[in-house]
């Protein structure tokens, strides 16, 4: 790197010189840079950990909207269920073991008994985050679906109890904790009643896990 500068020769006339920059002088210029780099940093992936976090709680509270609109808009009991301590969360309708599908062409013949299969692969919450805690309200009209849908499992994951959504637009009273391994999290609330889901504010985790689920 080169910097110019004037300077005026005994005749009066003004000529142009060069110097180069020393060595000295770049490595200090770099060390302000490292410095100020360093200074940024843990402020930086605070902010970023945090984005990932209320971008988690935000796809749970549309994914439970989403579920909420399924079930009316179809008429069928949709469950929503996620993996304890991983990232995996699934969405589908409740089909149960007497619950048969019959063919297009009423050919009674192929008649079949689809179950609750994880062939799919199930989508994830965004990288750096998990499901930390989570349940939901017993309900008397939601144990035979619950007894069902817990002894059938799943391979490789350990579900959560399912979250109901009904026809008549209800669900499951609800909540679930999303959060990190830097003790941070957000809670989101379900509201059996109207299904509207609530998104909280970034928390300490400690104190998220401790809360209890919200009376009726």
């Amino acid at each position: 790197m080169e910097a110019y500068m004037q300077r005026t020769t005994d005749n009066g006339q003004r000529t142009i010189a060069r110097r180069g920059f020393t060595l000295l002088e770049l490595l200090l210029v770099l060390a302000i840079i490292v410095i100020a780099a360093a200074a940024v940093a843990p402020s930086l992936r605070g902010t970023m950990r945090s984005t990932a976090l209320k971008s988690a709680a935000s796809t749970v509270r549309a994914e439970l909207t989403r579920a909420h609109v399924m079930a009316m808009r179809t008429g069928r009991i949709h469950m929503f269920q996620y993996e304890l301590g991983g990232t995996k969360y699934k969405l589908e309708p409740y089909i149960g073991a007497d619950d048969a599908i019959e063919s297009k062409d009423g050919d009674t013949a192929s008649v079949t008994t689809p179950t609750h299969g994880h062939q799919m692969k199930e989508p994830t919450l965004p990288e750096g985050t998990k499901f930390v805690a989570g349940d939901a309200a017993m309900e008397n009209r939601a144990q035979k679906v619950e007894d069902e849908v817990m002894s059938m499992g799943g391979a490789g994951a350990m579900w959560s109890r399912p979250i109901l959504f009904y026809p008549d637009g209800s669900s499951s009273d609800a909540f679930i904790v999303v959060g990190n391994d830097f003790n941070a999290g957000i809670r989101v609330d379900l509201r059996g009643l109207t299904a509207a889901a609530k998104m909280g504010q970034l928390s300490d985790l400690k104190k998220l896990e401790s809360e209890q689920l919200l009376a009726k």
